[in-house]
């Protein structure tokens, strides 16, 4: 990471200036949060970063996601094909 993108944490960690403060919001986060962002740094981000999966990739719901969004008042991300219709299996009744 270079230097001026990042703050000390302690002696042996940084992070990434923003991500310490109140509303958390990364200096390489690009874009307004909710309709269209992109990270300036991707192929080159932390291992934090790269570690924090969006909740359902990968098939595992991350609560750590959910707060996130919460706090930009998005709504949580939902399993894939959660808001699909669910028709009846074949030859099952139908009332």
């Amino acid at each position: 990471m270079p230097d001026d993108l990042v703050v000390q944490i302690n002696p042996s960690r940084v992070a990434m200036i923003g991500t310490d403060a109140k509303p958390c919001r990364c200096v390489s986060l690009q874009g307004e949060i909710g309709k269209d962002v992109a990270c300036t740094i991707y192929a080159n981000r932390s291992s934090p970063c790269r570690e924090f999966e969006a909740s359902w990739e990968g098939g595992m719901h991350n609560p750590s996601c959910d707060a996130a969004r919460a706090a930009y008042g998005l709504p949580p991300l939902t399993p894939p094909g959660a808001n699909e219709p669910h028709w009846p299996d074949d030859g099952a009744e139908v009332a």
